[in-house]
């Protein structure tokens, strides 16, 4: 399936070798998460919107990045390989309760090794209770990932908590975009560009 990346990296100003460079790198960060998730369903993302987050962060450089929703880690695991070649942080937002068809079997975030907590801040519980601190306390947010409750009210709810946080050069992704109308109004009323990139992921960034 074909990744529609270059609107999204012309938006950042970033340059088309850079990403193709990530991409590469890329190929490893989806070999690990395959080992380690195996045929198992945890409602993770594909692999092709994994090759997307760990490329768009690679070349990206944000130094703070914030995601909402973990499961097993496969994203943060992503962002985490990314964020470690540049000195950027994680901070990363779920309700801590095991989902999807292998509830009894592994616990949040099983996916990250040990060896990259040290750059990883996990707070665990509703985020309409923990996101809104939280992000007082991170300050400019240059990454956000939304993929938690999918309601309308919910995603509305994290895109308008992020809003006043977001450096002038940002990115917001979002899983399962297309389950509600909440990510195209955010984006019309704030006047920004929401593209489609892989599978049901878009991105939301500020118009040139």
């Amino acid at each position: 399936m074909e990744t529609n990346y270059k609107p999204v990296i012309r938006a950042l100003g970033i340059n088309a070798v850079d990403y193709e460079a990530a991409k590469n790198e890329s190929q490893e960060i989806r070999k690990y998460v395959s080992s380690k998730i195996g045929t198992r369903q945890f409602w993770q993302v594909s692999e092709e919107e994994l090759v997307f987050i760990y490329s768009i962060t690679r070349s990206f450089r944000p130094q703070t990045v914030v995601e909402t929703g973990v499961g097993p880690g496969t994203t943060s695991f992503a962002f985490l390989s990314a964020l470690e070649k540049f000195g950027g942080r994680l901070y990363s937002f779920d309700l801590g309760k095991k989902y999807g068809e292998e509830e009894k079997g592994e616990p949040v975030g099983f996916v990250v090794p040990q060896s990259m907590h040290s750059g990883w801040n996990l707070t665990f519980g509703d985020s309409k209770l923990t996101l809104g601190k939280g992000l007082a306390e991170i300050g400019k947010v240059d990454l956000f990932f939304h993929d938690s409750e999918h309601t309308e009210e919910h995603v509305l709810f994290e895109l308008n908590s992020v809003l006043p946080y977001l450096s002038d050069r940002s990115l917001i992704l979002i899983d399962n975009y297309d389950w509600t109308e909440a990510p195209k109004q955010f984006a019309h009323i704030n006047k920004m560009a929401l593209l489609h990139v892989v599978d049901d992921l878009c991105a939301i960034c500020r118009k040139p």
